[in-house]
C-alpha cells in the first residue's frame, strides 16, 4: 500500500450497514468516529493510554478539524486508515494527519 508519508500507523476498518446514510453510502460523522478510533489506538501504541493522561493530569483535545472528503465508502468496504503525528510542540500541541484508503482499488477516500 503507498501512502502519502512514510511509516504510517494503520487500522483496518469496514464499513458496516450502521454506517450508511440515506444516500447509500458511509455517513460523514462516522468517518469523524474513525479518525478518533484511529488517533485513539495510535496514542496507546505510543504508551499514552486513558489512564496515563489520568495519571498525568492532562490530555490532548481536538481544537481543530480539516477534512477531504474524497470518495464514498460503501457497505462492507474494507479500508486502511492512517495516521501521522507530522508536527509536535514538546509541550501541549500536535498535529496529526490522517489518509483513508480502500485497497482493493488503492482509493483515497479520506484526507485529514
Amino acid at each position: 500500500m503507498s501512502w502519502d508519508l512514510a511509516t504510517p500507523f494503520v487500522i483496518d476498518l469496514r464499513v458496516g450497514s450502521e454506517d450508511i446514510d440515506g444516500l447509500g453510502h458511509a455517513n460523514n460523522a462516522v468517518y469523524v468516529t474513525w479518525l478518533e478510533r484511529c488517533a485513539w489506538r495510535h496514542s496507546q501504541r505510543l504508551g499514552l493510554d486513558l489512564a496515563a493522561y489520568r495519571r498525568l493530569d492532562r490530555a490532548m483535545a481536538v481544537v481543530r478539524h480539516e477534512i477531504d472528503y474524497l470518495a464514498a465508502g460503501y457497505e462492507d468496504d474494507e479500508l486502511q486508515l492512517a495516521t501521522w503525528i507530522i508536527d509536535w510542540d514538546q509541550r501541549l500541541r500536535m498535529t496529526r494527519r490522517f489518509q483513508l484508503k480502500r485497497p482493493r482499488d488503492g482509493v483515497t477516500l479520506l484526507r485529514a
